[in-house]
């Protein structure tokens, strides 16, 4: 944890001289004007730790440029709209990206920071008619939309190539460890007779449907069952009775999943790693942010609540995304480890659940 806030604090840290070289040296300024991409370490700051960080990385980055590189008279109000940008980056953009998300953002930005706030500024700086100066910056705001949303599309892009990248990397001996904690994992619960599975599986699914979580849950995401996993059958039962939807994984690339709800009997497929998945066009998609309960498979967990899973991270890359869901996962006792070695992409869970009892993380 304390290494996560010290790189996060340095991250900022280097975000906010990104800000002041990208704001005094490589952007075009005129008087009612500015034309520039500043706004380049505000989004990071804000899309890698959300809005608080967006907006310490904008008003620090303009208050220090300002006084290291002055440009004319300093202002607050200027600080101010840098710091606005990085709250609306970070609630529009912080773990539920989107293409409709970031068009939002940009328009809220320009229209209301850049169109409106910025002319007040200078209106009572210097005195000049507000008016004018709104119409004055139409043409600039007009490029700054299409320039902002092809940046930002970018930058996603290349953050998450990164990220992918670190996932990667991880040490040779770590990985042999890890994937050898996998394997004995897996073979334990495969080791499970027919019966036995089933009544330690029932037994689970009694104690998620006791959970107030549960109770309170109308979207819920579960998955199909493979290689001995906790069988959730019983649990679907009891939702058929009740107002609560069911949602399961969809494969959709090398890196993401989606969360689908199978319209009828018909609408599966046999899909990666022979995971039965819903057909997207007979399914109703479930958008991250409106997900209230997520049970999670898993290949082993530890007494701290850390899960493993497959290895591919389509869950804890879909996760980041899920801002207000209950996370849980799903094992027989069997699979509980010393430790699952976990790494700093690995999304912790609320609670781990077994036929045993249950085991409360640190989220």
């Amino acid at each position: 944890m304390k290494n996560k806030k010290t790189q996060m604090l340095v991250t900022i840290g280097l975000l906010v001289a990104v800000h002041v070289v990208l704001s005094r040296f490589l952007s075009i300024n005129a008087w009612n004007m500015k034309i520039g991409f500043a706004f380049v370490a505000v989004f990071v700051g804000a899309y890698l730790y959300g809005p608080v960080a967006g907006a310490l990385v904008g008003g620090l980055g303009d208050f220090m440029g300002a006084q290291l590189f002055p440009i004319g008279a300093y202002f607050p109000g200027f600080t101010l709209n840098c710091a606005l940008t990085g709250v609306i980056f970070g609630i529009l953009l912080f773990k539920r990206q989107s293409k409709l998300r970031i068009g939002i953002a940009v328009l809220l930005d320009q229209l209301v920071i850049s169109m409106w706030l910025t002319p007040l500024w200078i209106s009572i700086l210097y005195g000049a008619a507000y008016l004018p100066l709104i119409i004055s910056r139409l043409p600039q705001i007009g490029i700054m939309v299409a320039v902002q949303i092809a940046v930002i599309l970018l930058l996603i892009g290349l953050i998450d190539r990164i990220r992918l990248k670190n996932m990667v990397e991880v040490p040779e001996t770590v990985k042999d460890e890890r994937r050898e904690i996998r394997r004995e994992r897996i073979a334990a619960r495969e080791a499970l007779s027919a019966a036995d599975r089933e009544r330690k599986s029932n037994a689970i699914v009694d104690t998620i449907t006791g959970l107030k979580e549960y109770k309170e849950a109308k979207n819920i995401l579960i998955y199909s069952p493979i290689k001995g996993e906790v069988d959730l059958a019983r649990l679907e039962q009891k939702v058929k009775y009740t107002d609560k939807t069911l949602y399961y994984p969809l494969v959709v690339s090398a890196t993401e999943m989606d969360a689908l709800h199978p319209e009828s009997d018909d609408a599966w497929r046999e899909g990666f790693h022979n995971i039965k998945e819903p057909l997207r066009e007979k399914s109703t998609l479930l958008k991250p942010e409106d997900c209230d309960l997520v049970i999670c498979p898993c290949t082993a967990f530890d007494g701290q609540a850390n899960r493993m899973g497959m290895g591919a991270g389509y869950y804890d890359r879909f996760l980041e995304k899920c801002n207000r869901a209950y996370i849980i996962a799903v094992a027989f006792e069997c699979q509980k480890a010393p430790t699952v070695l976990p790494q700093e992409w690995d999304k912790p869970m609320d609670k781990v659940i077994t036929e045993e009892r249950e085991y409360i993380g640190k989220r």
